[in-house]
C-alpha cells in the first residue's frame, strides 16, 4: 500500500510516496533525559527525497558513476542516476542468513583506471572485497576478493600512514588492522596489524596524543601509532571502556582546548556520549542524549557551514529483528552542535518519526552540488536523501 504524504515537522519538509508499513508498529513510551534541547531557532531546513522506499541495503556511496558531472547514489544491487534517480543494476547481492551482504560502500579507484570502484567490508560473509566499475559500457560490476579476515561490522577510509592516500580500516570484532592499496594498477593489497586488543563493536581513528599521527581507537582503549605504522609496533593504552559503540567513534577536539576527544553512540542500546580528554590517560564521560537507541553509524560534518562540525546520528531500523532496546521506537535523526558557552551539545531535529533509518554506511556529501552538505541514509526501511536547504 502506498500513500501520498506531505507535511512539515519542525524544520523538516518531506513529500512523496511512502511505505505505510514503516509506520505501523507498536511504540513503547519511556521517559529519558538528554543533555540539552536547543531553544534556538534552527537556521537549517532539510527536504526529504525518497530515492527508493523498497531498498533493503544497509550501505550507500555517493559518486559520479557515469561521468556526466552529476553525483549518483549506489546502494546494494543498484545505482541511482541523478537527477531523476533512475535505477540501474550493479550486481546480484548475496543474501546471507536473511541479510544482503555489503556492510560498507567505500569509494575508491582501486585499479586506478579512472573509474570509481566500491569497497565492501562485511559481517556475515566475513570478507573484504571490491566491486570493479565496468567502465563506459556500464555493465555488471565484478567482485574482487581482498581477504576473508573475520566478522567486521563495517569499514571506513583513513590515511593511516600519512602518505596522502586513504587506507581501509575495518571495524572488526576480533582483530584490528589496516589495508594499504599498493602502488600500480594490479589492485594489490597489504594488511598491516595494529593490536588485537582493538577488536570489538566499534572503532575510530584520529590523533589522540597530539603527536601528529593518527591513532586507532577501540572500545577498550586506543593504539598509539608509531612513526612507521607499516613496520613498527603500535602501543596499546587501555584507558577506557566505551561499551558496544557506534562505527565510527568520532575523534576531534570537541571543546576547543587543544586535544582531541571522542564522540559516539551506543550501537544497540540507548545513549550518545562524548569522552573529554582531560590530559593524556585521563577521560571524563559526558551524556549528550539518552532518549533514543541504536545509533550505529554517525556522521561528523559541517552542515551549517559555520566552520564547526556537528555530530549527526539517528536510529537504525530493525537491526536485530526487534530484539534491541528501543527497537520499536520511532525513527529519529538529530544533529548535535557543541555549545562552548554552557559546554553542552544543542540538539536539532532532522527527522522525528520519519521513514529513514540510518544503516551501516550513510554519507554526507553535496549531492546536488549547491555548496552545502546533504545527507544520504540507507537501511532496511529504504534509501533516502535529506537535501540541505541552507544555500537554496
Amino acid at each position: 500500500m502506498r500513500q501520498k504524504r506531505k507535511a512539515i515537522i519542525g524544520k523538516i519538509i518531506f513529500s512523496g510516496p511512502l511505505k505505510a508499513c514503516c509506520f505501523i508498529m507498536p511504540v513503547f513510551v519511556v521517559c529519558f533525559s538528554f543533555a540539552q534541547e536547543s531553544t534556538n531557532t534552527d537556521h537549517l531546513a532539510f527536504k526529504l527525497h525518497i530515492i527508493d522506499s523498497n531498498a533493503i541495503f544497509s550501505a550507500c556511496a555517493v559518486l559520479d558513476v557515469n561521468k556526466d558531472g552529476k553525483l549518483d547514489i549506489a546502494s546494494g544491487a543498484w545505482w541511482y542516476e541523478a537527477p531523476t534517480w533512475q535505477r540501474h543494476f550493479i550486481r546480484e547481492v548475496e543474501i546471507i542468513r536473511g541479510r544482503p551482504d555489503g556492510y560498507s560502500h567505500l569509494e575508491m579507484d582501486v585499479n586506478r583506471d579512472g573509474w570509481m570502484d566500491l569497497i565492501h567490508v562485511n559481517f556475515r560473509s566475513e570478507s573484504i572485497y571490491w566491486l570493479e566499475h565496468p567502465g563506459p559500457e556500464m555493465g555488471t560490476w565484478q567482485k574482487r576478493i581482498v581477504e576473508i579476515p573475520g566478522k567486521m561490522e563495517t569499514g571506513r577510509l583513513y590515511d593511516v600512514d600519512g602518505d596522502g592516500q586513504v587506507d581501509v580500516v575495518p571495524s572488526a570484532w576480533e582483530f584490528a588492522a589496516w589495508y594499504e592499496l599498493l602502488p600500480g594498477t594490479n589492485a594489490t593489497w597489504q594488511r598491516h596489524e595494529i593490536d588485537s586488543a582493538g577488536g570489538g563493536h566499534g572503532s575510530g581513528f584520529g590523533d589522540i596524543n597530539g603527536d601528529g599521527r593518527g591513532d586507532f581507537v577501540g572500545t577498550q582503549g586506543w593504539a598509539e601509532a608509531p612513526a612507521d605504522p607499516r613496520n613498527e609496533q603500535w602501543i596499546w593504552h587501555p584507558d577506557f571502556d566505551l561499551g558496544r559503540t557506534s562505527m565510527p567513534i568520532i575523534v576531534d577536539d570537541v571543546d576547543g582546548d587543544g586535544d582531541n576527544d571522542l564522540i559516539y553512540s551506543i550501537g544497540h542500546d540507548y545513549g550518545t556520549y562524548w569522552m573529554e580528554q582531560e590530559h593524556q590517560g585521563s577521560w571524563t564521560k559526558h551524556l549528550i542524549d539518552s532518549t533514543w537507541s541504536q545509533g550505529h553509524s554517525p556522521l561528523w560534518a559541517d552542515l551549517d557551514k559555520d566552520g564547526r562540525k556537528e555530530f549527526v546520528n539517528g536510529k537504525r531500523y530493525w537491526a536485530h529483528e526487534g530484539r534491541d532496546p528501543g527497537a520499536r521506537d520511532p525513527l529519529v535523526i538529530y544533529r548535535y552542535e557543541y555549545n562552548p558557552v554552557n559546554k553542552k551539545f544543542d540538539r536539532y531535529v532532522i527527522q522525528e518519526d520519519g521513514p529513514a533509518g540510518i544503516g551501516l554506511d550513510p554519507k554526507a556529501a553535496d549531492l546536488d552540488r549547491d555548496g552545502d552538505l546533504d545527507l544520504v541514509f540507507p537501511g532496511r526501511s529504504g534509501l533516502y536523501w535529506y537535501e540541505n536547504l541552507l544555500l537554496d
